[in-house]
């Protein structure tokens, strides 16, 4: 409560010596115009500093009235000295003095604008640079028994929410988590990193996939409630003691084998998180022989897409013409390609073969995680 009263004690400091000042420059010139019994060329234009002053602190309404009283002292001036009293004269100035403060005014309140809306701008830049450096972390940490590689390439278009986390479970256990929320803007990142966090705080202490994805739910509700901008999810523990691998889904894409391409669909998708008390998931398991990998994606791997060139005869342009997209049969032939190589190796030629597809420019964010048995 202290720090509201603190800023409107302040607020109101510096509209009384914003006025004070005004007042004084008023007075100033008022005092200036008597000293002189000729008139001086310019002094009457003298007050349009304090009009320009009020219309810069006080508004539109401020600009206006400071401009009528600095008409009012110009004619007062005109009348005590002796020189001729012109009615016309004095209509002019107060014309003229409220016109520019009232005109001033709206300038002003428009470089405000304007600065404001930089600064909030920048605002959600600084943020969003430091969600992305949450969502993305510069490397990844060094597991038992596997070997782990990630591709995180931001889409050109907007704010998504792509995330992956690598992370120690129980007994030695590896938790790979990769998911994607729904919407955009800065709100689409900041469920991201909660969820992440949600999970980087429950994984050291839980290794069944279902339920590290039921408590991020939980976490997820209990902050924000249910939404329609909920996040999916694909959670994998991997157990070096029995090399066994479970797994879970959240309305997300199942994770595929590294070397064949065929998905681990043995169980249902599950509700996403943040658009229900449970997400409702079930667990599968499947053992990993010695070079055997699996990979963790969204779907901006799937839904890569290009505007196709055998659109509607004489389409003006790329929006008349169909969308291609990458699809699961490319990520196969990319996968039989680099069989058995390095998880880095495979997520490198796996980015290479979308980029190339849509020509560079990626619609969405792509986020992958490759990993292999030692």
């Amino acid at each position: 409560m202290a720090k509201p009263m603190t800023n409107v004690r302040e607020l109101l400091a510096r509209r009384s010596w914003r006025w004070a000042a005004v007042v004084g420059l008023l007075v100033a010139i008022f005092v200036l115009r008597l000293v002189f019994s000729q008139p001086v060329i310019g002094v009457g234009f003298l007050y349009l500093l304090p009009v320009l002053a009020g219309g810069l602190w006080f508004g539109r309404s401020g600009g206006v009235g400071v401009g009528v009283a600095a008409a009012g002292l110009y004619v007062l001036g005109n009348a005590i000295d002796a020189h001729a009293y012109l009615l016309t004269a004095a209509l002019l100035r107060l014309a003229v003095f409220c016109s520019v403060g009232y005109a001033f005014a709206v300038v002003a309140e428009r470089e405000h604008g304007l600065w404001r809306r930089l600064r909030r701008q920048e605002d959600e830049l600084a943020e969003l640079r430091a969600l992305r450096a949450a969502l993305v972390p510069p490397g990844i940490p060094d597991r038992p028994a596997i070997d782990l590689a990630t591709c995180f390439v931001p889409a050109q278009e907007r704010v998504a929410g792509d995330f992956f986390f690598v992370g120690e479970g129980p007994n030695d256990a590896t938790v790979v988590v990769v998911g994607d929320v729904v919407g955009k803007g800065l709100e689409a990142p900041r469920r991201a990193a909660f969820v992440r966090a949600a999970l980087a705080a429950y994984a050291p202490h839980d290794d069944d996939p279902c339920r590290l994805l039921e408590l991020a739910n939980t976490a997820l509700v209990e902050r924000a409630g249910t939404s329609e901008e909920f996040v999916t999810a694909a959670c994998m523990v991997y157990r070096p003691a029995d090399r066994s691998m479970t797994w879970a889904l959240a309305g997300h894409p199942a994770p595929i084998l590294l070397d064949e391409g065929r998905g681990l669909n043995g169980i249902g998708p599950g509700l996403p998180l943040g658009v229900n008390d449970s997400v409702d998931c079930d667990s599968a398991e499947h053992r990993l022989a010695q070079g055997d990998g699996v990979l963790l994606f969204t779907d901006g791997l799937l839904e890569a897409r290009r505007h196709s060139p055998g659109g509607s005869v004489g389409a003006p342009d790329r929006e008349s013409s169909p969308l291609e997209l990458f699809g699961s049969e490319r990520i196969v032939a990319v996968l039989s390609e680099h069989r058995g190589e390095e998880p880095g190796e495979v997520v490198r030629a796996l980015r290479a073969a979308a980029e190339r597809f849509t020509g560079g420019g990626l619609a969405d964010d792509l986020c992958m995680v490759a990993v292999r048995a030692r």
